[in-house]
């Protein structure tokens, strides 16, 4: 987390305080006043050293010890801040100023909700208001700033003293927009540029590991980067084509319409030098309005833009438009969801579905912010504020993805870069997602006050929260892995986990509707082992509308239950079923029932299962002796179990030729199954089938060269009996 994010959200407070007796004289200390003299002139790293000497000495000196907090806070240590600012709150009959600076670098962590208390703890402890109000904001700061911990952000190496911005991925590097100047193609100084000194706008790349500015080279040939404004670019059609904004020029000079100089968008194929060729502008460039900040397709078929275009929402909007039949269409504004009355710019798709973008019209938390929509069909979802590290008090603004959606880059003024712009990059640390629990049978409606549990693929809970006034939660979680969310409230009842992956491409965050029913009729219950009376988990329960058709069902977890949603004046079927059990099913008829829950519980008749191996000599079908008291034990077992089922299956070696070990196999099963015969034991509930050599449980198969023991091994026939027990 950079410091210089910090000190602009948060005001570290420095009090003047009361010094202990035992203090006093460690004032004057030698260390001590070469520590205060340090921190005066803020060479805190000199000053650090100095105040844990002092320390060593006399642990009580509370004035070194905030000192040596403060310096790691100025450092940007903040976790050693944290450790040295919470033993000072912690100290019984502290000065409650402690408690204070406690909670706000709390707050900088993230840790909302620890901060909150001891800003509670601080403003019961004194007439300052300033802990009151600070806790009171922390609801919204927490909003806002809930992403802090999810991003590594890193201002990149190739950045100038002057603006770069607009970043896109290309050919293990990174293309830009720089107000830069360089030897070869100095254009001409602009008078309404960020300062007198600065440059039109040039399009550059910066290797993939560049190691600082002097890296970054011009991209194009010059008949891209003409003398006036040249950029933002973007890529299609695998790296061969692009489409990019320049001012709009007759005869090399840019045109002036009512006072202004518009962009335009032109299209162009890239050879291997990266040189242009087949320049052409976009059907929709006009001298009155500007279209730039483009985004193209993959196929190269949609477009979006933004463009101040009259009839728009507000200033600049984001448009679209597609090929279709070799023309473009017109440029279709996408609507009030996204545009506003403000300024939106720096389009981006990501998968095709994932808009990012920049707006300085849908609040935020200073000039641009990134937002992110998700489209469906032909709309795009209410955009959602990125949050902080993406976004701070300055401007926050063209955003771009790698193909994997954790890694990307985009442009801010925020404090502590090199220039007016610069270029961030940013990889996603872990998986963020926000939610909210509505009502089922009216989705405007929210349920607040519902708890929500987070379960990892064995329905095992590993998180909680509960849901917020307005019905909202959120969590942090893993990348790559499968989730299932509930939820519940009393006077509610939920159906069935929602299951969820954090294997996704969308800036490692996504959003969730958790539906509760409300005064609904259910028939629910609990599935148990008769032999045990466990609760069984992976049963799979079926509900079939007898009365107008229609199949559902669901799996039951580690609880054993089942809970369906029945509807009034029906007849339905319940069948419970898992391998290893007897199946159950019942009817069900609600016939003038309206709500509750109709109990019923499955108690399943358990399978024994027993696996029986008999070996075989080379080329022999005959049982050995060695194998008679077993199969005579289970001809005994399977007397005293009228139902049950076998099923032999007889194999073979490698040696010989198919044909032979197909036969030697079946004559191997046949001969288990006549054992039985002996036996006395009917074969109407058995099967005997020969594999020959197929199923070998090793590798040696014709041409191998394995041992006698390792052939050995495959000559066999497995028994595989199946025994319902007995009431």
């Amino acid at each position: 987390m950079k410091r210089s994010i910090l000190v602009v959200l948060f005001f570290f407070a420095a009090f003047l305080l009361k010094a202990q007796s035992t203090n006093i004289a460690n004032l004057f200390q030698s260390n001590f006043k070469k520590a205060e003299t340090m921190y005066g002139h803020l060479a805190y790293r000199n000053a650090l050293e100095l105040y844990h000497a002092v320390v060593e000495k006399d642990s009580s000196n509370y004035i070194a010890r905030q000192r040596i907090a403060d310096c790691n806070f100025r450092l940007g240590n903040i976790d050693e801040a944290e450790r040295w600012y919470a033993s000072l709150a912690a100290t019984p009959n502290i000065s409650p100023q402690y408690k204070y600076q406690y909670a706000q670098v709390l707050s900088i962590q993230g840790k909302y909700a620890d901060a909150q208390k001891w800003f509670s703890e601080y403003s019961n402890l004194t007439t300052d208001e300033r802990g009151r109000s600070k806790f009171e904001f922390i609801y919204y700061l927490s909003y806002y700033f809930r992403d802090s911990v999810l991003y590594d952000v890193k201002n990149e190496s190739f950045n100038s003293d002057q603006s770069d911005f607009a970043p896109q991925y290309h050919n293990d590097g990174v293309v830009f927009v720089s107000a830069r100047d360089r030897d070869l193609f100095v254009k001409k100084q602009s008078s309404s540029a960020l300062n007198d000194k600065e440059a039109m706008l040039n399009i550059f790349f910066a290797p993939k590991e560049s190691s600082g500015e002097k890296d970054a080279t011009f991209f194009y040939h010059q008949d891209l980067n003409s003398p006036y404004h040249d950029g933002p670019i973007a890529f299609y059609d695998g790296g061969k084509r692009v489409v990019f904004s320049r001012n709009n020029l007759n005869a090399g000079k840019p045109v002036h319409n009512m006072g202004k100089v518009h962009l335009k968008l032109y299209l162009a194929d890239l050879d291997e030098e990266n040189k242009m060729k087949n320049i052409g502008p976009f059907e929709f460039n006009d001298d009155t309005y500007s279209i730039g900040h483009p985004w193209m397709s993959e196929d190269g078929r949609i477009l979006y833009f933004s463009s101040d275009l009259p009839g728009g929402e507000g200033g600049v909007d984001i448009y679209k438009a597609e090929r279709k039949d070799g023309k473009w269409t017109a440029p279709k504004n996408l609507g009030p969801t996204v545009n506003t009355m403000g300024d939106e710019f720096y389009p981006f798709m990501s998968n095709d579905s994932t808009l990012y973008f920049s707006s300085t019209g849908h609040g935020g938390l200073g000039g641009l912010d990134i937002y992110v929509s998700r489209k469906k069909d032909a709309y795009f979802s209410s955009p959602e504020n990125l949050g902080f590290p993406l976004n701070t008090s300055s401007d926050d603004f063209a955003l771009v993805m790698d193909g994997s959606g954790r890694k990307g880059m985009f442009s801010s003024n925020r404090e502590g870069g090199i220039g007016y712009d610069d270029i961030y990059s940013f990889h996603v640390k872990s998986f963020f997602v926000v939610g909210k629990v509505i009502e089922r049978d009216d989705s405007t409606k929210t349920v607040p006050d519902a708890k929500i549990s987070v379960m990892d693929e064995k329905y095992q809970v590993i998180d909680s929260a509960t849901s917020d006034a307005n019905g909202n939660f959120y969590f942090d979680l893993a990348f790559d892995r499968e989730y299932n969310f509930s939820a519940s409230k009393e006077g509610f009842t939920w159906l069935d986990s929602l299951q969820f992956s954090t294997n996704t491409r969308a800036l490692g965050r996504d959003s969730i509707l958790i539906p509760l029913w409300k005064h609904a009729l259910f028939a629910k219950g609990t599935v148990y082992s008769n032999e045990t009376q466990d609760k069984l988990q992976d049963v799979i329960l079926t509900l079939e509308n007898l009365t107008d058709g229609g199949v559902d069902s669901l799996i039951t977890n580690l609880t054993g239950a089942y809970n369906f949603l029945v509807m009034p004046n029906k007849k339905y079927r319940i069948r419970a079923q898992k391998e290893g059990f007897i199946p159950r099913e019942f009817e069900l008829n609600t016939t003038s029932l309206r709500n509750g829950d109709l109990l019923n519980d499955f108690v399943l008749e358990e399978v024994f299962m027993e696996k029986v191996v008999v070996q075989f000599d080379f080329d022999k079908w005959e049982i050995k002796g060695e194998y008679n008291p077993q199969l005579e034990n289970l001809a005994r077992i399977l007397k005293r179990n009228t139902r049950s089922h076998i099923h032999i299956g007889a194999y073979a070696d490698a040696h010989g030729t198919f044909e032979y070990n197909q036969m030697l196999s079946d004559k191997r099963a046949n001969r288990v199954l006549k054992f039985f015969e002996s036996q006395g034991i009917e074969t109407k509930h058995m099967t005997a089938i020969g594999f020959g050599e197929e199923l070998h449980l090793n590798n040696c198969s014709n041409g191998v060269n394995c041992s006698k023991e390792e052939h050995a091994r495959n000559r066999r026939a497995e028994l595989k009996v199946q025994l319902w027990k007995k009431d």
